[in-house]
C-alpha cells in the first residue's frame, strides 16, 4: 500500500472510532438503594415528568439531569418523548403552579453521578460508558 492509501484507511479508522464513542446509549441510574427498584417506560415518563414523585419502596424522588448535550438530548427523546428546551418548559410550568420542584441539573455526567450515588431517593441518566459502581443502572422493562 502506498502512503496515501495509508492516510485514507488511518481517517476512516478514526471516523469510525469516534462514531463507536459517540453511538453509547444514555442509562438510567439511581442511588445504590433504589437497585431493587422497578421501572417500566410508562414509570420512566412519570418520573422524568414530575408525575411520580415517590418510589414504590418508599422515599422521595430526586431527579437529576444533564443541563444539555447529546446524551440528554438523546435520553429526552427516548423516554419522555420532548426535546431538551420541551422538556425545561415543563418543569418551569411546574414550578410556577407550585406543580413541583425543578430536577437539580449537572453540567457534566461525572457531577451527576456522584450526586446520584451520595442522595438516598435520587434518580438521574448518563452515557452508559459513565455508569459505574457507584450506582446501580436501572433498565426498564418492556
Amino acid at each position: 500500500m502506498n502512503t496515501r492509501t495509508l492516510r485514507r484507511l488511518g481517517a476512516l479508522a478514526l471516523l469510525v472510532a469516534s462514531v463507536s464513542v459517540a453511538s453509547a446509549a444514555p442509562v438510567i441510574i439511581v442511588n445504590k438503594a433504589l437497585e431493587k427498584e422497578k421501572l417500566d417506560a410508562a414509570t420512566v415518563k412519570a418520573v422524568f415528568l414530575g408525575k411520580k414523585t415517590a418510589w414504590d419502596s418508599g422515599g422521595r424522588v430526586i431527579l437529576a439531569v444533564l443541563k444539555s448535550g447529546p446524551v440528554a438530548d438523546d435520553f429526552l427523546k427516548a423516554s419522555v418523548d420532548l426535546t431538551s428546551s420541551g422538556f425545561n418548559n415543563q418543569w418551569r410550568r411546574l414550578a410556577m403552579t407550585g406543580g413541583g420542584t425543578a430536577p437539580k441539573s449537572f453540567e457534566s455526567e461525572e457531577e451527576l453521578r456522584k450526586f446520584v450515588a451520595a442522595t438516598p431517593g435520587a434518580v438521574g441518566f448518563v452515557d452508559s460508558a459513565n455508569a459505574d459502581a457507584s450506582v446501580a443502572v436501572l433498565t426498564p422493562a418492556g
